[in-house]
This record gives C-alpha cells, sequence and structure tokens, in this order.
C-alpha cells in the first residue's frame, strides 16, 4: 500500500511539468501557511490570551522535540527514500537521510496540535494543510505516507507530553504580557498527585516501548545482517568511481569546505566498526582530517581492513549527532588510488 500510493501519486504528479510545480509547492507552502496561522493565533484575539499563548509555545517547543527524536531514530533506524528503491521520479531535493519520518509533518503535526488547542478554526485549517503538505512530500517520490502518518503522530505526542506545563507557562506569559488575560489557575494539589494514574500508565507505556524499541533495533540488526550476508554473494564494487563522483581531499569534506554532493576520497582507513543498527562505520583519514564512511544493508559492500589505503566514493552528508563529515551511503570503494586527479568530476547529479 505504501510504496503503491508513491508511485500512483508520483506517476500524476510527474506526468507533466505544472504538476511537477504544483507538488514542490505543496511540499513547501503548507507548512509556512501553518506558520501564519501560528503568528494569527498569537496577536489576534480569542486565542491571545496567556493560555492560548501558552499552547501555541508549546507547540513549537514540541515540534523542536519531535525533531530531536527524528534526529536521534535516524541514527538507530535507516528506511531508504522511496526514490532510492521504487522506480519513481524525484521531484524534490534528493536528501539521503533516513525517511522515516518525516521532519516537516512532525513539525506540522505538533502546530496544528496547538493550534487545535488554542484555536479550533485555525487547528482545523493546519490540519487540512498538513494534510496537503503529505500529498506533496509523497508525490515527490521523498517520503512514504508511513513516514508522514508517523511523522504527524510524533510531533502531536510531543505537544501532548508537553501539555501539562500549559499552566506554569500561561502563568509566565501572563507575568511578561499584563492585561491580555488570566492565566490557568495554579492547581490545589501537586500535578503528582493530580495525575498519578495517567502518569504510572504513562511510566508502564515508556518502559514497555523502551524494551519493544530495543527488541526491535535488535531485529532490525539482525535482519540487516542477513541482508548484507545475502547482498555479498551479489555486490561487487565498481573498478573506479563514476566520473560524476568529484575527487576532493579529506580535509576540505572534514572542513565542510565543499557543496558537492557526490564525493570520491582517498585515504588510509583507522577503524572499522560494526554498528547495532548493521551499518559499518569507517573511518579514513588523510591530509590530517577524518571522513567516516558508511556502509549499509541496503547498498552491500564487503569492508575494507584496517591499515588499507582506499579510494571510496559516496554520498557527502554532515552527521549532525556526532557532528563529523562522511560519506553516506557508501557507494563504492576500491584498493589503492585508482581516482581521477583531484577536481575532477562533476560532483552533482546534474
Amino acid at each position: 500500500m505504501d510504496t503503491h500510493l508513491v508511485e500512483t501519486f508520483n506517476r500524476w504528479f510527474a506526468a507533466d511539468a505544472s504538476r511537477a510545480d504544483l507538488c514542490r509547492a505543496l511540499a513547501v507552502a503548507p507548512l509556512l501557511l501553518i506558520g501564519v496561522l501560528v503568528v494569527l493565533a498569537w496577536s489576534t484575539p480569542r486565542s491571545n490570551s496567556p493560555v492560548g499563548r501558552s499552547e501555541l509555545l508549546l507547540g513549537f517547543v514540541a515540534a523542536i522535540a519531535a525533531l530531536l527524536v527524528n534526529l536521534a531514530l535516524g541514527h538507530l533506524y535507516y528506511r531508504a527514500r522511496p526514490f532510492l528503491v521504487l522506480d519513481v521520479r524525484p521531484l524534490l531535493p534528493e536528501a539521503v537521510d533516513s525517511s522515516l519520518f518525516s521532519d516537516h509533518l512532525a513539525v506540522a503535526g505538533a502546530a496544528a496540535v496547538g493550534l487545535v488547542q488554542a484555536r479550533r478554526t485555525f487547528g482545523l485549517l493546519a490540519v487540512g494543510l498538513a494534510l496537503l503538505l503529505a500529498v506533496g512530500r509523497i508525490g515527490g517520490g521523498v517520503q512514504y505516507p508511513s513516514d508522514c502518518l508517523v511523522g504527524l503522530a510524533a510531533g502531536a505526542a510531543c505537544f501532548l507530553v508537553l501539555l501539562p506545563l500549559r499552566g506554569p507557562v500561561s502563568r509566565a506569559l501572563a507575568a511578561a504580557y499584563p492585561g491580555t488575560g488570566e492565566p490557568e489557575s495554579k492547581p490545589e494539589h501537586p500535578f503528582m498527585h493530580r495525575h498519578r494514574r495517567g502518569i504510572a500508565i504513562a511510566v508502564a507505556i515508556v518502559v514497555f516501548g523502551t524494551g519493544y524499541g530495543i527488541r526491535a533495533i535488535q531485529d532490525h540488526g539482525w535482519k540487516s545482517a542477513a541482508l548484507r550476508a545475502e547482498g555479498m554473494l551479489h555486490a561487487n564494487s565498481a573498478p573506479a568511481p563514476p566520473t560524476e563522483y568529484q575527487t576532493i581531499p579529506i580535509d576540505t569534506i572534514a572542513a565542510g569546505k565543499t557543496s558537492a554532493t557526490y564525493a570520491t576520497v582517498i585515504g588510509d582507513v583507522s577503524q572499522v566498526s560494526h554498528e547495532l543498527d548493521g551499518d559499518y562505520h569507517i573511518r579514513v583519514e588523510g591530509g590530517g582530517a577524518f571522513l567516516v564512511l558508511e556502509i549499509m544493508p541496503e547498498f552491500p559492500l564487503v569492508p575494507p581492513h584496517i591499515g588499507q589505503q582506499i579510494t571510496a566514493w559516496g554520498v557527502v552528508r554532515h552527521d549532525g549527532l556526532h557532528n563529523w563529515w562522511e560519506l553516506h551511503p557508501l557507494v563504492g570503494w576500491q584498493p589503492g588510488n585508482v581516482a581521477a586527479p583531484l577536481g575532477a568530476g562533476t560532483g552533482s547529479s546534474d
């Protein structure tokens, strides 16, 4: 169902230039309009009271929390984007991070739930805009429907987790903006006492979810290892990098001084580690800097050995969690120096 919807939507949007432009607009514009609704709700009557503003502010914080959750999830579980594995035409920038879940929909979900709480009419409009945003992301070939649904749910869940802070936040806003209305009254009993049953249920869910998550990650690692073992039977790296993989010094990439999407590097392997999610992390050094090469189960390769000098090529990206630059995924490698001269190649997909 997931793949069928992506292929159907993409086929329709990719049929002509005007539909492709519509898809690109739907993939961004609804999120901007949701932002406009938040600003209007913050500054107009019926929702600019301390309570209403606290709900809008919590929606903003929830969006940031959802993005952080997605950042962490992307390092534990990788789902290849549709344009990498399906016969679709990417109509949006070809991001190489995990497809699950959608950042755009997570932000939209958090903001929409905050708007529903603060001003129902605006909130319902935001929900409709979020659905249009999902259509654009799916039609563009960069997200599955399930990625969008999980993103919406993650944003909404982060807001609900933060909702108990509405009282303190509204009282702080009432003090900061006097004359805008009354804040939520301070409850008679402490928070823990009032919500003890809900907290107990939440703790039980978190414990269960953590255990299930650990098991799921382990299962994913085992499945990835099996896929890798099967893929190794057929995996043969090209004898040399394609022309679009520009040869760039490792220290240039490590310093963030290149805008190339595809790159070839030459360096010495100093570390090879097998991660929990089934990936291999390969540290390659050269020019006083290092780069991490990441082999994924979806693109299996036999990892090199420590001490080897290799030529490697792949997609350039920055890992924000570890604050390093990497080739992820690693597309191919060969021992020794088989690269074109420095600067040769286009470095882009155009």
